[in-house]
């Protein structure tokens, strides 16, 4: 909430590849802090939000700046892949750490665990320094602008954009009922499901192996569908998923089928957001792609800690189960705030273009975004297309 704006101007002032390598050598230094404090005794609560405070501030710089590089070291026709990749190998990556946090925490303990965050960080920057793509230099505008006018300049953009603002109203609609159910599902597990914390890393694997599977279906989903089907389906299918939860007794079959449910959920929230990511970023004039992801984001995830408060307070004075189901029948409203925020006379499979260009040899007509991610799916002329078709 407090520096996504900031870390958007700043993405788009300087060249990105340095801030990303900083941010991630800043995050590993916070929390090398935490074996050291432990080891002379020091180690604190306070000193704990302290780390977690510098590492989330380093995070959301290097993550605005990563994300909004990634348009220029690409062409556009490769978004699509390109975010599907990255949304699969996030997937693995979380269902890794799941299977793997009590083992390290037991084996380790918990302060020399966080060792391993600090080398992960390294490991990072090291990987980040060695792109060699040329960056090219940041285009300074002709008038001297502030900070401050920077911001609101992304804030106008992205306010006004009849591409990105339907994306961002339902992105918001749905990060902000997921972070109300998440705050309660783990609870009702744990509580009244009596969940052994083995079964909830497990069904966390299997959630988060549904996102690898979104990431690897939804570059042909959207190839013969469209993009605006593939999120609105997605979006469609999202409440049905909490079923298994609201009807799950204690037992192992109820547990199969809570994962199975976490399973398509978290595979649908993959699918829909590459994809909506992947239309935002070829819709978006490349000097503001910074500040339009930042103004993306804090609008989207500033939602989070209200839904999150509000769902601990729906829980406590109503229970949980009634939580969920009030959460469940919130996850319609995304679907309802994309379908309906998008002009009426929009084909199902095609979003709007502000900018009046069209792509070369796209037919007069075809919305710049839509032709983009067709020519995305249907190009097989890039000499590294066949190493990268894995």
């Amino acid at each position: 909430m407090l520096v996504s704006l900031p870390a958007g101007a700043l993405a788009d002032r300087h060249r990105k590849r340095p801030v990303t390598v900083g941010a991630a050598l800043a995050g590993g230094a916070a929390f090398l802090v935490i074996p050291f404090a432990d080891a002379v005794g020091r180690l604190s609560l306070g000193l704990l939000y302290g780390v977690a405070l510098v590492g989330s501030v380093a995070e959301v710089f290097g993550s605005t700046a990563r994300i909004s590089l990634l348009p220029s070291l690409l062409p556009r026709s490769r978004l699509m892949e390109a975010n599907s990749k990255l949304g699969g190998i996030n997937s693995l990556a979380d269902s890794a750490g799941s299977q793997l946090d009590a083992v390290v925490v037991t084996a380790l303990g918990a302060a020399h665990a966080v060792c391993l965050d600090v080398i992960s960080y390294l490991v990072c920057a090291l990987l980040l320094g060695r792109i060699r793509t040329h960056e090219p230099d940041v285009a300074r505008p002709g008038r001297r602008t502030t900070f401050r006018g920077e911001i609101a300049e992304g804030l106008r953009y992205v306010w006004s954009h009849p591409t990105i603002r339907p994306l961002v109203l339902a992105a918001t609609a749905y990060v902000a009922v997921m972070a109300f159910l998440t705050t309660l599902w783990p609870v009702y597990l744990l509580r009244r499901l009596h969940y052994s914390s083995a079964a909830l890393g497990t069904t966390l694997s299997v959630a988060a192996l549904g996102g690898f599977c979104g990431a690897l279906v939804v570059r042909p989903l959207v190839a013969r569908y469209g993009p605006v089907r593939v999120m609105l389906v997605a979006l469609a299918l999202a409440p049905f998923t909490v079923a298994p939860l609201l009807l799950a007794t204690p037992g192992r079959f109820s547990q199969m089928a809570v994962a199975l449910g976490m399973f398509v959920q978290v595979g649908c929230a993959v699918a829909q957001g590459s994809t909506q990511r992947t239309v935002r970023q070829a819709a978006c004039d490349p000097a503001l792609q910074g500040r339009m992801l930042a103004t993306s984001r804090w609008v989207v995830y500033g939602s989070q800690p209200v839904a999150a408060l509000l769902a601990g307070a729906i829980g406590t004075w109503y229970g949980l189960w009634d939580g969920l189901a009030l959460g469940a029948a919130a996850l319609a409203v995304p679907f309802l705030v994309l379908r309906f925020s998008l002009p009426p006379d929009l084909l199902p499979d095609s979003l709007p273009d502000p900018l009046p260009d069209s792509l070369p040899g796209s037919p007069s007509g075809v919305p710049r975004a839509t032709a983009v991610l067709d020519e995305s799916l249907r190009s097989r002329t890039c000499p590294h297309d066949e190493s990268d078709a894995s």
